[in-house]
């Protein structure tokens, strides 16, 4: 551990200081060092205003008349997953209370702070006074003031290796869901089994904090992935169906027969199906495979010899 870090931890145990102090100092200390400009904010910027170089930008996010400038500069105060990660580090594994984040804001503006952005491509770098509400836009995008469930954090922890611990925090800290009773059972069951040190895991993960942000209030994980499985089947089906009406008569006279055509992404959707069995797996010790007509008998996995060795087939 540097010396750095060491003053970060002991600071961090100062009775004495609030904990919005420490994340504001702590968050002022990385802007301060310049941030690199991450690969889909580069593609916002080039495909909105041509390629710019960082001077060309510079003079478009000082011109009040400019359409492009207000959402140029929300995209570039919304915090990435390397901020994230990093402020993650910093604020500990287990906080003891979560600071508040218009506090942060407040005091991370408190006094002048120039922001530079890194282009990744030798266009030089973007320097971007950070006023009063982009610090706001900034603090309130990080979710800092959002403890994750103790049984979660606690999964997570005896579970998940240091190399993805903190991303995989910052993930649910960044989930779009109210972590209810049932969804913490959920994660706990399975953050403990499946394995997300390699990226296929940790996008199994993202799905299922999506699936979870559209669930509301239902408690029933299990049925909802069953359902979107049985769905992506059946678009599967009709997909492939469509294929091969295509291969014997042109959209024209499909369509006069009054065809419904529909495009699906089919490599998608099998990469969808894949990351619910994997998360049944995982979270129920079972796999409910279906077809286009409906439901075949569930299969569970509960007792066999290897199931580390049935998971990686899912991969």
């Amino acid at each position: 551990m540097t010396a750095k870090r060491r003053a970060v931890r002991v600071r961090d145990r100062m009775p004495s200081a609030s904990t919005a102090a420490h994340i504001a100092a702590d968050l002022r200390e990385i802007l301060a060092r310049g941030l690199d400009l991450a690969p889909e904010t580069l593609r916002f910027i080039d495909s909105t205003c041509g390629h710019p170089s960082a001077a060309e930008l510079a003079a478009l996010l000082t011109d009040d008349t400019a359409a492009e400038r207000d959402s140029l500069l929300e995209l570039l105060f919304s915090p990435d997953e390397a901020l994230q990660v990093e402020l993650e580090d910093r604020m500990g594994l287990d906080p003891r209370e979560p600071p508040a984040a218009e506090e942060v804001a407040v005091r991370l503006a408190a006094a002048p702070l120039s922001v530079r952005f890194r282009f990744p491509d030798g266009r030089g770098a973007l320097s971007v006074a950070l006023t009063a509400q982009l610090a706001r836009r900034l603090v309130f995008g990080l979710g800092i003031d959002r403890n994750l469930p103790p049984a979660v954090a606690e999964v997570i922890a005896a579970n998940v290796s240091d190399g993805s611990r903190l991303r995989v925090r910052v993930m649910l800290r960044n989930a779009r869901f109210e972590f209810t009773p049932a969804h913490c059972e959920f994660m706990c069951a399975l953050l403990s089994k499946l394995d997300v040190q390699d990226a296929a895991g940790r996008d199994c993960l993202a799905f299922a904090l999506e699936l979870l942000a559209g669930l509301g209030g239902s408690a029933d994980v299990y049925a909802a992935l069953a359902a979107r499985k049985k769905w992506l089947s059946k678009a599967l089906h009709h997909s492939q169906r469509m294929r091969e009406h295509l291969s014997q008569s042109n959209v024209e006279t499909l369509l006069s027969q009054g065809l419904r055509l529909t495009w699906v992404d089919e490599a998608q959707a099998r990469h969808q199906m894949t990351a619910i069995d994997r998360i049944c797996v995982a979270a129920f010790g079972r796999s409910v495979p279906v077809d286009a007509d409906g439901w075949r008998e569930a299969v569970d996995i509960d007792g066999l010899p290897n199931v580390a060795d049935w998971m990686r087939r899912l991969t």
